[in-house]
């Protein structure tokens, strides 16, 4: 989408500048100048074609505003629908769409999925209300952003879980995440009221350990895992 509209600039910005060239030649030809202004052929040409090309800037112009328009919109649609509204992560409908990107595909070396479960949301929710338990989860997806790279995948699965997908992941790389997650979990309680704590479960499927041969099967076990 970037693309496209920095196409349509360079569209803006090129004919602005033939136009530009053009009226420069015309008053700067002191021969040309003379002609348009003595003959009226040529006076009544330039102005039909000086017409014109004013005509096209703008169409060509509320073109390109219609159709950054329509991109904005798109992208706020494709963020309303692929983003989880609580958390600013992406939502379940971008982790199938993440998922099906390896359908009947075997997983590329080193890939690994983690199932991270908020075991104590529903009792927050009880015993507090859901007001605390979107607080909880808010601060639960904060600390996870955290800890996963940029370039991997952090999702929110479902009510109480997130998903996490490392496109390079040893079990050296395993233990170190989940350690991340434990130490920013404790440092959060610590600080935390009683409505705030955190409680959570965690598991993982590595590639390279042979979990799982695709993608389904290897969120699956993290699922498995986290649930154990």
């Amino acid at each position: 989408m970037k693309g496209f509209s920095k196409l349509k600039t360079i569209q803006l910005i090129l004919f602005l500048a033939v136009t530009v060239i053009g009226l420069i030649i015309v008053f700067t030809d002191s021969q040309l100048y003379q002609m348009i202004g003595y003959d009226s052929h040529v006076r009544m040409l330039c102005i039909i074609l000086w017409v014109a090309l004013a005509l096209a800037f703008v169409f060509m112009f509320l073109d390109f505003r219609l159709d950054s328009q329509i991109l904005r919109e798109n992208e706020e649609l494709n963020y309303a629908f692929y983003t989880d509204p609580d958390t600013g992560v992406a939502n379940r409908n971008s982790c199938d769409a993440f998922i099906n990107q390896y359908r009947n595909r075997l997983l590329p070396d080193g890939m690994a999925a983690f199932t991270v479960v908020l075991t104590n949301l529903k009792d927050l929710n009880d015993k507090y209300g859901y007001e605390s338990g979107d607080t909880v989860i808010n601060e639960f997806a904060e600390l996870l952003q955290q800890i996963v790279p940029k370039n991997d995948f952090l999702g929110r699965n479902g009510g109480d879980k997130f998903l996490i997908v490392l496109k390079k992941c040893t079990t050296q790389d395993k233990n170190e995440l989940l350690g991340k997650l434990k130490k920013a979990v404790e440092t959060h309680n610590q600080k935390a009221s009683e409505d705030g704590v955190i409680e959570y479960k965690a598991g993982a499927a590595l590639q390279l350990e042979r979990h799982a041969k695709t993608m389904n099967a290897l969120v699956a076990v993290s699922d498995r895992n986290a649930r154990s």
